[in-house]
């Protein structure tokens, strides 16, 4: 059987190859860039981000890991995530605005998965509205919860994959790896949380992480 260090190691391994690949790939047509008019370079060069970013997140999401649950600053906390996605925020007509409730207390998470599941959302919400416009962050205390909204203004979820929009390698992009929202739910769930979502047909979406304030409430981790 194998064990959690073994998933790393192999995680880390076909990295390592993909990684090598890209660089080949890179200086090859650095070096001949008449092999970029062959065909199917592109698909091989669009197949291999795919399969890079397949691993990523696969390696990313620590399926089996222990939660390294601590108290953990909000305010602070949601300045870093702003700070992460800032790459996305400098294209000048795209933007993520906040709105955060004052004398919120701390929440015991694990702040790199959150964090992953918040920027999962974060990107989503960037891609539903083709890379422009406004989205809504919206942080708040809702009862025994801290709720966190990401409300985006693209067009909503069309009707045909809502029954799919949690399912393993199920998306509607292009070369998305169907992976995001189900990562990010697995990880919402392990803290004992809620990932919901609001659809607005012709007008957007609203995806909601809802993460216990007492600590006491969370099941036991495996």
């Amino acid at each position: 059987m194998l064990t959690t260090l073994d998933y790393m190691n192999i995680f880390h391994e076909t990295k390592n190859s993909i990684t090598l690949i890209n660089s080949s790939l890179q200086l090859i047509a650095k070096n001949h860039p008449e092999v970029t008019g062959y065909e199917f370079w592109d698909e091989t060069v669009q197949e291999l981000s795919y399969l890079k970013e397949l691993i990523a997140e696969l390696s990313q999401s620590r399926a089996g890991y222990p939660l390294n649950l601590c108290p953990v600053d909000i305010y602070a906390f949601t300045s870093e995530i702003l700070d992460s996605i800032r790459s996305l925020s400098e294209n000048q007509n795209f933007s993520c605005k906040t709105n955060i409730e004052e004398n919120l207390p701390s929440v015991f998470i694990d702040s790199l998965r959150i964090k992953q599941a918040l920027i999962n959302l974060l990107k989503n919400a960037y891609e539903a509205m083709d890379r422009t416009g406004t989205v809504q962050l919206n942080i708040y205390r809702k009862d025994d919860f801290l709720q966190m909204d990401i409300i985006d203004f693209g067009g909503g979820i069309p009707d045909n994959i809502k029954d799919t929009l949690f399912d393993i390698f199920a998306t509607s992009k292009e070369y998305g790896t169907g992976l995001g929202l189900p990562i990010t739910r697995q990880i919402i769930e392990e803290h004992s949380g809620k990932l919901l979502y609001e659809s607005r047909p012709g007008d957007g979406c609203t995806f909601s992480i809802l993460l216990p304030l007492d600590p006491s409430t969370r099941s036991t981790q495996k």
